[in-house]
């Protein structure tokens, strides 16, 4: 009887089905598993792309409302009347305000402002969100305008009498001085708020630190300061080719070598690589005035801040600046700052750095973020407007009214000479003071990917 049970197979091939259901089942699920991953990635990978899509038209717009703000700018630059009526800080206003796309629709509003949206929703090609902001790049002081100028030499060794080298300050000492000055409030605000300050910044200093970054971003050739055998040193020991040429972005401060990452966190935001040009006066900061005006006070920062952006507890209604002279008057006048005559010589000393006070900006930065279901994608970029250079105006040496082929003695020169005109030679001056300002096509100069 047993026998026969061993002998008996008559089980065995329902056992074989069950056990290949069981394997076609288990691949079937692992098959349809990985068929749902692969369509969530591609619908993944088809939301990303619809949203980089969105943020590259928000740049675009961007770039189209900065062109807008170019032509308006030269339009009323060049037009006297037009520039007392309408400020360019009021164009520049409009032109950063925030975009948002869904356009949110305000409380209160009418059927036919509802209609309209909806048309335009309609009508456009945007799928999903799209947020824009535009914001002017404040800090003006860059690491670039360290760079050492080589002299060159004139053929002729006569010194211009209305030169006066020894009463002005190259443009790098005076922006080497004014690194070293923000490097060092830095260091100070941060030794009253952090408890590690002496662990992390303890042997920070200033000057040195700032000494290897004029040294980085130099020609070696063209940089000759005491410190150079000490910083060229500890580069070639740690077998490190510095750059010897202009930061392209902020974040090429890590590749200095005795600058700690905590040193370069500190600082970077208060500087910019690119070039600037404009001291924007109504974004400037708190730190930024005291780089401008080092003895100002701190009752004499609020009072600033409260005039110009004015105060809700208070009912202070804010007063931006519209003019140059806005800012000076309350700089000079009411506030009492500085005297006029340290004014100016501030002023002098900034535009030999390349650095102009006025109330708008010619360099922006944009953010452009786009959504599409879960996906984000962000696009930060810099945006350059340059001023168009001004020709220089050759002097003409020959006499009006005078015949080339007439031949002019020198009685003539000398009688000539002792008739000229001081109030022409002001007049050509306020024409050379008086040309205005022209702004070329924006450009991007540097973009973030995120």
């Amino acid at each position: 009887m047993q026998k026969n049970l061993l002998k008996n197979e008559s089980g065995m091939a329902i056992m074989m089905v069950m056990s290949v259901i069981a394997i076609m089942a288990f691949l079937l699920a692992d098959f349809t598993f990985e068929s749902k991953i692969n369509k969530i990635k591609v619908y993944n990978q088809q939301d990303k792309f619809q949203a980089r899509l969105n943020a590259e038209a928000g740049l675009n717009f961007a770039l189209a409302k900065l062109k807008l703000y170019q032509e308006g700018r030269n339009l009323i630059e060049k037009n006297k009347q037009l520039k007392e009526i309408i400020q360019p800080s009021l164009i520049e206003s409009v032109v950063t305000m925030e975009f948002i796309y869904p356009i949110p629709l305000p409380a209160g509003s009418d059927i036919q402002q509802r209609s309209a949206l909806e048309e335009f929703e309609k009508n456009n090609l945007i799928k999903g969100r799209m947020g824009v902001t535009i914001s002017s790049v404040s800090g003006f002081l860059n690491p670039n305008n360290l760079r050492v100028t080589p002299k060159v030499e004139e053929s002729n060794n006569q010194e211009d009498p209305d030169s006066d080298e020894e009463k002005s300050i190259k443009p790098e000492e005076f922006i080497e001085q004014k690194l070293v000055n923000t490097l060092t409030q830095a260091l100070e605000s941060e030794k009253e708020v952090n408890p590690d300050y002496d662990l992390i910044y303890g042997n920070a200093n200033p000057e040195l630190l700032i000494k290897e970054l004029k040294f980085f971003v130099n020609d070696l050739k063209n940089f000759n300061d005491s410190e150079r055998a000490e910083i060229e040193g500890n580069y070639l020991s740690a077998d490190i080719i510095p750059k010897h040429a202009p930061l392209t972005s902020i974040d090429e401060l890590y590749l200095l070598l005795g600058w700690s990452d905590d040193l370069v966190e500190l600082i970077k935001d208060k500087l910019t690589v690119h070039e600037v040009s404009v001291i924007a006066v109504n974004q400037l900061t708190s730190e930024q005035l005291k780089i401008l005006f080092p003895d100002i006070t701190e009752f004499q920062l609020e009072q600033f801040f409260k005039h110009r952006d004015g105060d809700k507890e208070l009912q202070i209604e804010p007063q931006e600046f519209k003019s140059e002279k806005d800012f000076k008057d309350l700089v000079v006048g009411k506030l009492a700052i500085v005297d006029d005559s340290t004014y100016e010589k501030r002023k002098k000393e900034l535009e030999q750095a390349g650095l102009t006070i006025a109330v708008a900006g010619k360099l922006y930065k944009v953010v452009s973020k786009g959504f599409f279901g879960r996906a984000e994608y962000s696009i930060t970029a810099f945006v350059d407007l340059p001023i168009k250079p001004t020709p220089e105006v050759k002097k003409d040496t020959k006499k009006e009214g005078v015949p080339a082929s007439k031949p002019i003695n020198e009685d003539e020169i000398i009688e000539d000479e002792f008739q000229e005109d001081p109030e022409d030679k002001t007049d050509e001056e306020k024409k050379k003071e008086e040309v205005p300002l022209e702004l070329l096509s924006p450009r991007v100069i540097e973009v973030r990917l995120e």
